[in-house]
């Protein structure tokens, strides 16, 4: 009996050859993109939970009052551990950015590497698999560095590593391999290449005076017991923290959290970050695309299995009347749907061969297909095949096992109202879904192109970072000597990056509340900072070269002035001081206008400038003059090197690193693009189904109005705009949905390109004029094929 359905369902796609290739082809994309957003998904839904304590492994933060860390304090790991039996255990780890050297190479090996201080404990909180060495002993001892097994191949070669060194070239330390481990999974929230111990790091040392004060990029773990109160228990390790830091009431509290592992990449957005985490706004919505985008799929098996309603009318009657019962001919329906299903899904797994490769590199992850690595995918398969088989067949099953052969056979069956409307009804829905997809997509733009070319209140074209090394080089020496040059318009030295700036001290002010020093974001850069930058004062004046009040002088911004409660014209000459207020109190001396020194999804905070005591910088900007950009970069090069030749040239370009920070938002748009065209392509494959269904049914009026003398174009027009009715009444319906959609997702930056109505003006005009192109080739047949031939047919 299954053998039979089956054969009639491979003879019936062999005689619809062109639907069933559309059917087939559709069902095929349709199943892709939901596969691949259901694997993307699932790879952001699993980050860290490759660890076997990922439940119980918490991550220690920090909450400011100018903004919210993802960072803690050195100590505080082994404080807790000390003081609460809750705590079985804790690790820390520190990233930084060096050069390393294997000297011994018969060819010299240096390149840039992240390079973690980690304490021995980080095998006993993280699984982190040592291929060889002793996880008790890798990273116990002083100089003592593991790598991964490519990191190995990098500087060793196939020699063995263990017991070779590396040399560390920002302090020309040796460092003895004590193992290899095997590279962390790509859903981590932290990669790691190379460790270091912990103690080569004075701050991480236990009883290090700086322990407590040292606040940069550092993350402390702790593993605490299963199905753990953890909100509770950071509640009360606050508290401790205030009594033996013996804080005044008077003094802001601590405010300590704890993020669980399994959260930190979708839900933790603080600063400090240790890599950029995703979002789960970003789940949800490709998750949505990825369910839609199927239903469309299965809508178009409906139109197109019931466009060809008329050719199996009779198939129908015939099988009636020789005593065929409707819930076998409901089964032999299905059954060729499910064989389209599988015919799709072959497709389908072949595109996803093709194109994982291309959306790993597009998205960023890395998700496989393999079932071996990735079980779940035959389970989502079969899961696959049978949920568009049944439920794109269901409709079309019922609805052609119900013709009433009488009247069938008799030649007067033309179709219903009911499911005209109810086709009609569909490609509505199909419009709506995809265009609320191409307006996200033009928004997701739209906002992009407005952050990448927005004032940032600083000049950032034509700038050429250089980054310091952490050893004095007499950063005022280089200064001088690349100002020299011809290519070079002006220098200036600074702390942080501006767009990426992080730094927060305690300042005392006029008027501050209990005259308890406030936590602001502060700036350190030269007297030149201005003349290079760009950045324009609103009163007062700038730092200036012979001042000899370096850390007593202050500059702050304009929401600054509005955050302390000033007027404009009277915040030149406040007091202000660092940390509470001394017997002599530094001034202000000028008003900065407001500009970004965080990233966009951030609104400006108060800020707060000064030149530092024997200031030497972590970055020297060079503001180049127009011209050969490649030319003037060797220059500055050659003039490094012959001033401070030990230390390797490494710049950036400005732009180029503000560009970067928006690399989440342009995948974002970049996948976007990708679904919407997709989804538009699923849904005019749709209305190519109605229009082949309603061709068929009018080619006899068609006929009698050729007939009578109208033109090809006046058919054609009167024929598409009944189509093109459909789709801009899906337009319509989504249109508040869209706007809800996109507001809603803009709202997640302090500064957005607000409410574009020009993107529903592109999105409907795209979608009317692709599906004004699908519906007109049936239209064109129809309007120029001979009128005889239809009028001739019965």
């Amino acid at each position: 009996m299954i053998k039979n359905y089956l054969l009639i369902a491979l003879r019936s796609l062999k005689k619809n050859k062109l639907h069933a290739f559309i059917n087939i082809v559709g069902l095929a994309i349709g199943m892709t993109c939901f596969i691949l957003i259901a694997l993307f998904v699932q790879f952001e839904l699993t980050y860290d939970t490759h660890n076997k304590k990922a439940k119980r492994i918490y991550r220690l933060a920090v909450d400011l009052e100018a903004n919210n860390w993802a960072i803690s304090a050195f100590p505080l790991g082994s404080l807790l551990k000390d003081n609460f039996p809750e705590v079985e255990g804790y690790t820390r780890f520190r990233p930084i950015e060096v050069f390393i050297q294997n000297s011994s190479s018969p060819t010299l090996i240096k390149n840039k590497e992240k390079v973690f201080y980690a304490d021995s404990s980080i095998f006993d909180v993280m699984d982190i698999a040592l291929v060889k060495g002793d996880p008790k002993l890798a990273l116990a001892n002083i100089n003592s560095m593991v790598l991964t097994e490519e990191k190995a191949r990098t500087y060793f070669g196939n020699e063995e590593p263990i017991g070779k060194t590396l040399t560390m070239l920002s302090d020309k330390r040796e460092y003895i391999i004590t193992g290899i481990f095997k590279a962390l999974p790509s859903n981590s929230h932290v990669h790691m290449d190379m460790m270091a111990s912990s103690d080569n790091f004075e701050p991480m040392r236990a009883g290090s005076p700086n322990g407590w004060t040292y606040l940069t990029n550092h993350y402390t773990y702790l593993i605490l017991p299963p199905n753990f109160d953890y909100v509770s228990f950071e509640k009360k390790i606050s508290v401790f923290l205030d009594k033996y830091q013996e804080r005044k009431p008077e003094d802001p509290v601590n405010v300590i959290r704890l993020q669980p592992l399994t959260t930190i990449h979708l839900q933790s957005n603080r600063g400090l970050e240790i890599e950029a985490n995703g979002s789960m706004t970003t789940v949800y919505t490709l998750s949505s695309i990825a369910f839609f985008i199927l239903v469309i799929a299965c809508i178009n098996f409906m139109n197109l299995t019931t466009a060809q309603s008329l050719k199996r009318a009779k198939e129908v009657g015939i099988r009636k009347v020789v005593g065929s019962k409707r819930n076998q001919l409901v089964f032999q329906f299905l059954s060729e749907s499910v064989v389209i299903s599988i015919l799709a899904l072959l497709i389908s797994v072949f595109l996803l061969i093709l194109v994982v490769p291309h959306f790993n590199d597009l998205s960023g992850k890395q998700i496989s297909i393999n079932p071996i690595d990735n079980p779940i995918m035959v389970l989502l398969f079969v899961l696959i095949t049978l949920f568009v088989g049944l439920i794109a067949g269901v409709y079309p099953a019922f609805f052609l096992s119900g013709f009433d052969p009488v009247v069938v056979l008799k030649g007067k069956f033309v179709g219903n109202l009911k499911g005209q409307l109810l086709r009609k009804g569909l490609v509505v829905f199909q419009f709506a879904i995809a265009f609320v997809i191409m307006v996200g997509t033009y928004v997701v733009y739209f906002q992009l192109d407005f952050m990448l070319n927005k004032n940032m209140g600083f000049d950032r074209e034509q700038v050429l970072v250089i980054t310091l090394p952490k050893d004095s080089i007499g950063d005022i020496t280089v200064k001088n000597e690349l100002s020299r040059l011809t290519s070079v318009q002006s220098v200036t030295r600074f702390n942080e990056i501006p767009g990426k700036m992080v730094r927060t001290s305690g300042f005392w002010y006029e008027g501050v509340k209990d005259n308890t020093p406030e936590n602001l974001y502060n700036f350190s850069g030269d007297e030149d900072l201005l003349a290079t930058l760009g950045m324009k004062m609103k009163a007062g004046s700038f730092f200036r070269v012979d001042s000899k009040q370096r850390a007593k002088e202050f500059i702050i911004n304009e929401t600054a002035v509005k955050h302390f409660g000033w007027k404009p014209e009277e915040a030149v000459g406040k007091l202000m001081d660092f940390g509470d207020r001394s017997a002599e109190p530094g001034k202000v001396i000028g008003v900065i206008e407001d500009f970004h020194f965080k990233h966009l999804h951030d609104a400006i905070n108060p800020l707060v400038m000064f030149l530092e005591p024997n200031y030497e910088g972590k970055f020297m900007a060079v503001k180049l003059k127009s011209g050969d950009m490649k030319n003037k970069v060797v220059d500055i090069e050659r003039a490094w090197k012959s001033i401070v030749p030990q230390h390797e040239f490494e710049y950036q370009f400005l732009d180029e690193s503000f560009d970067r920070l928006f690399d989440q938002e342009k995948k974002l748009g970049q996948l976007f693009t990708v679904f919407a065209l997709l989804a538009i392509f699923i849904s005019c494959l749709g209305l190519f189904g109605l229009a082949s269904f309603t061709m068929e049914q009018s080619r006899k009026s068609v006929a009698v109005r050729k007939v009578l003398g109208a033109s090809v174009p006046a058919i054609v027009f009167m024929m598409s705009k009944d189509f093109l009715k459909l789709v801009v009444i899906g337009m319509l319906l989504a249109s508040p949905i869209a706007y809800f959609a996109t507001d809603k997702w803009l709202q997640g930056f302090a500064y957005n390109v607000g409410f574009a109505w020009i993107v529903f003006l592109y999105a409907a005009a795209m979608s009317v004029a692709v599906a004004f192109i699908t519906v007109s080739y049936h239209c064109l047949i129809a309007a120029t094929s001979n009128p005889v031939n239809s009028l001739k047919e019965v």
